[in-house]
C-alpha cells in the first residue's frame, strides 16, 4: 500500500514488522527517502527500498523501545544511512537488552549506536516536504512525532482511539496527555495520523472521540 496526500508530493509506504506488529514507514520522493521506526524484518524494508530505487538518507526512531529499533543496525549496514533519535531516549536505548529480558522474557541484540540527535523544531527534508520534529514525551522521555505536510508520525504517543502505555520505565501519563493535547492536537484536524501500531486516523477524529484525550472522554 502507498499513501499520497493532496498537499504533499511525498509518498508514504507502511510496512508492519516484528513480533509486536510495529508500523515502519518509508517516506519517499523521487531519489530521496527516510525510514521511520525500522523495528525488525530488515530484508523486507530493504526489498521495498530496492523496488523504489532509493537509498534512505536518514533512519529515525520515534522512540527507542526495542520494537522500533531492532532493524536499525542491519539497515544502516546496507544503506549507510545515519540513525537519529531524541537525546532524552538515549538512556532507554542503552539498557534495551536488560529491559527486554526483564519485562518481555527474551533476548535481543545490542542496541544500535546513535549517529545524530533530533530536537524540537528540527526539520528533515524529503523532496519538497519539511518534516518537523515535535517532542512528544510521555510514552518515553524522548518520544518524538514527525509532522509533514498533511500527515504526522506519532510513534507510540497517539493511536487510533488510544494512547501509548505509560506504565513502562520513563513513561508518565500526565506528560503524555500534555503532549497530545498541547502539541499534536494543535495540528490541523485533517492531518493524517500514522501511529506506531494499528491503523491510521486523523487529528480531528482523535480530538473528538479518543476515549483518553478526546472531547467525549
Amino acid at each position: 500500500m502507498v499513501l499520497t496526500f493532496e498537499n504533499s508530493m511525498v509518498q508514504i509506504y507502511p510496512i508492519v514488522v516484528g513480533r509486536l506488529q510495529t508500523n515502519c514507514y518509508i517516506v519517499h520522493w523521487k531519489d530521496e527517502a527516510i525510514v521511520v521506526d525500522p523495528g525488525d524484518e530488515t530484508e523486507r524494508i530493504l526489498s521495498l527500498l530496492k523496488d523504489l530505487r532509493v537509498n534512505p538518507k536518514l533512519i529515525v526512531a520515534t522512540h527507542t523501545h526495542f520494537d522500533h529499533v531492532l532493524g536499525v543496525d542491519a539497515l544502516r549496514a546496507k544503506t549507510h544511512a545515519p540513525f537519529a533519535i531524541h537525546k532524552d531516549d538515549l538512556p532507554l536505548l542503552e539498557v534495551m537488552q536488560e529491559r527486554v529480558q526483564k519485562f518481555m522474557g527474551f533476548r535481543v541484540p545490542p542496541p544500535p549506536k546513535v549517529d545524530e540527535f533530533l530536537a524540537e523544531d528540527d526539520t528533515v527534508k524529503v523532496g519538497p516536504d519539511s518534516i518537523r520534529v515535535l517532542h512528544t514525551p510521555g510514552h518515553s522521555p524522548g518520544s518524538i512525532s514527525l509532522a509533514g505536510n498533511g500527515y504526522v508520525f506519532t510513534g507510540d504517543a497517539l493511536f487510533n482511539q488510544s494512547i501509548g502505555r505509560t506504565d513502562l520505565p520513563g513513561g508518565d501519563f500526565d506528560t503524555l496527555v500534555h503532549s497530545i493535547k498541547d502539541v499534536l492536537f494543535k495540528l490541523d484536524d485533517e492531518t493524517i495520523v500514522h501511529p506506531g501500531h494499528g491503523p491510521e486516523t486523523t487529528i480531528g477524529d482523535e480530538k473528538l472521540t479518543n476515549p483518553f484525550v478526546g472531547r467525549v472522554a
